[in-house]
């Protein structure tokens, strides 16, 4: 009796298991709404436990055994390139999806970048997207040409009292501030230590100072971005000129005791719906609530 018991267990203990685990997996597929892929996955482990058990018992109809066979390769096939398919459609989205975000963030970046360098001159953000495209094609923005080196001494008792009025320490070496006052200093006693030194603020093309150097070009291609626009600012990336970003500005917002400028730049990515699931991504840029110009991206 426990010999014929352990026979029995060796022979469809492990079909019926496959069975068992088949079944179970597909109840559990239909209750969580799996994948097609799923369900086919379970009811072939199920076919393979039952064609083992019919195996295993000696009595098998080899014609049905061979009919099973085939239905369960069929359906093999089908997983297959069922799988393959799926696998090539998700790396598609993600490929798109990654290349939306990377098209977006740069686009932000640039807003950004321009609304940062107009507040420097004009203590205001660009209200609207005429302005800003504007600002782009014809606006300035402040340089520092910088050139020669700060002496490597300590200013002397003559150029403390011209820079100071007083008789603070002079045990440092000179600093670039220093060295910058003193070298307006014609009458001082060593002027000529000056000589080819100059820090100044000088107005620039923002479009040349920016967005047509080398290394900003040489950046977007590497990106896979193409020309830089300045039409294209005000849409969001891939959106064909039919969506625009939203931007708001405040010219004044209480932040502890001092009133400064905000702005939000923000929109939903255009970014198609996936396997039932609808992608409403939000990106954006600063806030209306503080000065803080933060983006979105930079906190994942």
């Amino acid at each position: 009796m426990t010999s014929n018991l352990s026979v029995l267990l060796k022979k469809y203990s492990v079909p019926v298991l496959f069975m068992i685990a088949g079944l179970s997996i597909f109840i559990i597929g239909v209750m969580d709404k799996q994948s097609a892929l799923f369900m086919i996955s379970s009811i072939m482990m199920f076919i393979a436990g039952g064609l083992s058990v019919l195996f295993s018992s000696g009595k098998t109809n080899v014609k049905l055994l061979y009919a099973f066979g085939g239905l369960a390769g069929v359906a093999a096939i089908y997983t297959l390139a069922a799988s393959w398919i799926a696998v090539d459609d998700y790396v598609k989205h993600q490929e798109t999806y990654e290349q939306t975000k990377t098209t977006a963030r740069q686009n932000l970046e640039d807003i950004r970048f321009i609304q940062k360098e107009y507040k420097k001159r004009n203590g205001t953000y660009l209200a609207t997207w005429v302005e800003l495209v504007d600002f782009v094609q014809s606006g300035k923005i402040n340089r520092i040409v910088s050139e020669g080196t700060v002496p490597s001494r300590k200013i002397n008792e003559d150029e403390r009292d011209y820079l100071y009025g007083d008789n603070r320490p002079i045990d440092n070496n000179m600093t670039e501030e220093e060295a910058y006052r003193l070298s307006l200093w014609k009458e001082g006693p060593l002027y000529a230590d000056f000589t080819g030194f100059k820090r100044d603020t000088v107005p620039v093309s923002i479009l040349k100072a920016k967005f047509q150097t080398k290394s900003y070009r040489e950046n977007r291609e590497r990106l896979n971005l193409g020309e830089f626009c300045a039409d294209s600012l005000p849409y969001i990336p891939l959106t064909h000129g039919k969506e625009m970003w939203t931007m708001e500005t405040r010219d004044s917002v209480l932040v502890g005791d001092m009133k400064v400028p905000a702005i939000k730049v923000s929109g939903i990515l255009p970014i198609a719906e996936y396997k039932g699931k609808t992608a409403n991504e939000e990106m954006f840029f600063g806030t209306l609530t503080s000065g803080d110009l933060t983006g979105s991206w930079e906190a994942e």
